[in-house]
């Protein structure tokens, strides 16, 4: 007669850090499992690792994403028999949770028909036969386990508190950006120069408007080496020394909540580590990236084509005007085309020549000021500097608003007092009416300097065509500083590839359905027709929106584009072109 199968036993192992495995916790656990399985003739499963190393009991991780709720999971389906054991050190290792908890996760596993086996005692928990006595005993065992967490959590984070209340005599802990490394004495941090420098030249090129792709591509062209032992710079990376506040020297605690995750814990800490850009800088390109995630963004290639990435759109359908590239001149070429045309949506299907769009904006569109701009990145000249101020102000304001609503938001925790808040209101509030008064002064500042200076369209065109170069070593970067430019300074853009001839054919469509006589239709379809060729309604035209809420339409002529038919502005008054005394609205 066939000797019936052994029962199956799993054994599972659980540690709060890693740092155990370094000791003799694993191997005691283990080596405790397989001798229990022999003594008491269970096959221990050894192809299926039950462990959860650095994953918290106390929080109920174990249970909510660990390998104990995979096993739970495999119970109810069968692929674990009911009849199995869960080999176990003691209960605590199941749970430290508060007693409503830990209680039910245990019954659970015993009415799932899996005995529980804790080795520390060689006492079993059988399923179905669980009796009060048992089941008494192993509540005391799991309320003792989570008392003795929650002292342990209490002891650490007093010890925390401790070292914070004393962050100005010794650092909280070794652990900072790779950029800096703890002094000897462990009250100061010192900077590691080389990799400063690699810090300071990453939020420059940032500041010209490169993105974390393009920032990482040249630091990997450059062979610069990684602050790790990565393989080469990563565009997450980049990203994330670009929005860490510890480049200006602040350091924001964390504690675990109860579901262990990591939150902030109190005020970020000014000044503790050593400030490798200013405050000034890091706001600005925060609040570039903040247009770029909104706008959009996107790897630009080595030449940096389409300076207007998500911000063009199409003026008959609303979508994006996608830069397109139909091959080598002279029957293909480059050009912005809607995106619904090219998805065959049923848009204007004609494209708008990149280059000759680029070359009539930036020759009509002087407040963009091209040869200030990139002046400006060469000398940094006084306007440049109080608009970068503004920039940064800006984004401090919109910061401290934000502060502003999370405090508000602190009346609804019972743990934070009326004082407290109200402080922290007249504090955030009083930094708000200082920063105020600082754009206040910045914008008199700037109105005094907004004069554009004249330059001649000779000059104008040659900057332009100068700009248009894609090879040279500096190519990349002048294009990316004015795409930066226009991001900051254009509220909208929209291209009308064929001028108001969507708008014919609507007209057309209507008088075709229309209880006109044929030929009466017809005259006044020709009569549309020729006055709109003669007065040029469907010449390629643009309109643009920028910030100080200047908005410009203008009409090209189709065989030169810096050769206009009309331009019409809604703020200074001041009408140019063909048809004169129009306004924006009248197109």
């Amino acid at each position: 007669m066939p000797e019936a199968a052994k029962p199956l036993a799993y054994s599972y192992i659980r540690m709060s850090t890693d740092i155990q495995l370094k000791g003799d916790s694993l191997r005691r656990q283990q080596e405790a499992s397989i001798r229990y399985a022999e003594q008491h003739g269970l096959q221990l499963v050894e192809d299926f690792k039950l462990e959860d190393i650095g994953v918290s009991a106390f929080t109920g991780a174990n249970r909510s994403s660990g390998a104990l709720g995979r096993f739970l999971e495999l119970t109810t389906d069968g692929r674990i028999a009911s009849g199995s054991y869960l080999l176990v050190e003691s209960l605590d290792r199941i749970s430290r949770q508060k007693i409503m908890e830990s209680v039910p996760l245990f019954m659970e596993i015993i009415r799932r028909g899996i005995n529980i086996v804790t080795l520390s005692d060689n006492h079993l928990y059988r399923a179905g036969e669980t009796d009060l006595g048992e089941l008494v005993y192993s509540i005391v065992v799991l309320s003792r386990a989570y008392e003795e967490s929650k002292t342990k959590s209490i002891r650490v984070g007093a010890a925390w508190e401790n070292k914070r209340r004393n962050i100005a005599d010794k650092k909280l802990t070794k652990v900072c950006p790779a950029w800096l490394r703890l002094a000897d004495d462990r009250k100061s941090f010192a900077v590691i120069e080389d990799r400063v420098e690699v810090v300071r030249r990453i939020f420059e090129d940032a500041e010209k408007g490169m993105g974390s792709y393009a920032i990482a591509r040249r630091l990997n062209l450059a062979c610069v080496p990684t602050f790790s032992k990565s393989n080469g710079w990563h565009e997450s990376y980049v990203t994330k020394i670009l929005t860490n506040r510890s480049v200006i020297g602040e350091f924001q605690p964390h504690r675990y909540d109860d579901s262990g995750n990591r939150i902030p814990h109190g005020e970020p800490i000014a000044d503790y580590f050593p400030a490798v850009v200013t405050e000034d800088q890091f706001l600005r390109i925060q609040a570039a990236r903040r247009v770029r995630r909104v706008e959009g963004a996107g790897r630009k290639g080595p030449e940096y084509r389409n300076l207007f990435t998500k911000i063009a759109k199409c003026e008959y359908c609303g979508s994006p005007m996608r830069f397109v590239h139909k091959g080598v001149p002279p029957k293909g070429g480059q050009y912005l085309k809607c995106t619904n045309a090219v998805r065959n949506l049923g848009c204007e299907t004609k494209g708008w020549k990149y280059a000759d769009f680029e070359a009539s904006f930036l020759y009509f569109v002087r407040e963009i000021d091209l040869a200030g701009v990139l002046q400006a990145a060469a000398d940094k000249s006084e306007r440049d500097a109080f608009e970068q101020k503004l920039l940064a102000l800006d984004e401090k304001i919109r910061e401290l608003e934000a502060k502003r609503d999370r405090i508000f938001d602190l009346l609804s925790d019972p743990q934070s007092t009326t004082d407290y808040v109200r402080r922290r209101l007249a504090e955030c509030e009083t930094e708000l009416g200082q920063c105020g008064d600082e754009r206040a002064h910045l914008v008199e500042k700037l109105a005094d300097l907004a004069q554009v200076p004249e330059i001649g369209s000779a000059e104008l065109i040659d900057l332009i065509s100068d700009l248009q170069k894609t090879s040279g070593e500096d190519a990349f970067e002048k294009r990316a500083i004015v795409a930066n430019r226009l991001r900051t300074m254009i509220r909208s853009l929209t291209l009308a590839v064929e001028g108001t001839r969507p708008k014919f054919k609507k007209a057309k469509e209507l008088l075709t359905t229309a209880d006109i006589d044929v030929r009466e239709r017809q005259a006044i379809l020709d009569h549309i027709e020729k006055t709109s060729i003669e007065a040029r309604r469907y010449n390629r035209t643009f309109t643009v929106e920028l910030a100080d809420g200047i908005t410009r339409r203008v009409i090209l002529q189709d065989d030169d584009p810096t050769h206009l038919v009309a331009e019409v502005t809604n703020q200074s008054g001041n009408v140019t072109g063909s048809d004169r005394g129009r306004t924006l609205e009248d197109f």
